[in-house]
Parts: structure tokens; sequence; C-alpha cells
């Protein structure tokens, strides 16, 4: 019996859960509007991982270019949905936003090294996971 209540609580839940919408904003645009820290291009790896997330969403990518910080403050605000830079998975940043593993690796490097990676709105939970899905 506590497991059919568990099953039919967990089955309510709706997990996970993405509370900006982001996902299904993406979806309804058919847009994801992606930045571009300047100096950091994009390698083989990221672009594969952002066209499958872009497909799997029926959207295409807007692409923006600027400075880290106002990029990544776009995040939090939810006016873009990913920026990719180089950014240490130790960075201060990663208290506001979701720092994604290195696309195109199975190892990471250490916490303090500069990586190529996407920054995602904290708390988007099954945006971040299926951008995290859609890695090559």
């Amino acid at each position: 019996m506590m497991a059919i209540a568990t099953a039919a609580l967990l089955g309510g839940c709706n997990l996970p859960r993405d509370p900006g919408r982001t996902a299904d904003t993406v979806r309804a645009r058919g847009e994801m509007r992606v930045g571009f820290v300047a100096e950091d291009l994009p390698d083989r790896a990221a672009e594969q991982q952002l066209a499958s997330a872009a497909k799997a969403h029926g959207a295409q990518v807007r692409r923006l270019t600027g400075p880290s910080e106002t990029l990544l403050r776009a995040i939090e605000e939810g006016e873009l949905d990913l920026v990719y830079g180089r950014f240490p998975a130790d960075s201060p940043w990663a208290e506001h936003v979701y720092l994604s593993r290195v696309p195109g690796r199975l190892a990471e490097p250490p916490t303090d090294v500069s990586a190529p990676r996407f920054a995602i709105r904290n708390g988007e939970n099954g945006w971040i996971m299926a951008v995290e899905r859609a890695r090559p």
C-alpha cells in the first residue's frame, strides 16, 4: 500500500520542474536564445549539443554575443536560455546559474580551471536535463 501511495504522489509531482517554463517557452517560441561570450568560440562538441537540444525542442538557435557578466545576468533574468563560454566549475556565478558538464568530455577538469560549458538558469531542472541529455 505504501508503494502505491508513493507512486501516486511522485506521479503527481511532474518532476523535473521548470518554474520559469524554459523548455516549454523554447518549444512555443521555436527559438533557443543562446548567448556566446565574445572571446569563447564553441567547439564541435558544443555545436553538436546545441543543435541536438534545439532539434529536440523544434527550435532554431538565435545567437547573441557579449561579455560574460552581461550574458550571465541575462540568464538569471530569463532573457536568454543558455550561455556558452569558458567558466571554471567553482566560478562565483555557480551560485547563480547552473554550469553544465564540459561538452564532449567524459572527465571534468579541476574545478578551478576554465572550461567550455553552458550556463543555464538555476532551478530550470527539466531544461537543464534536456540540455545535458543532448550531449554528443
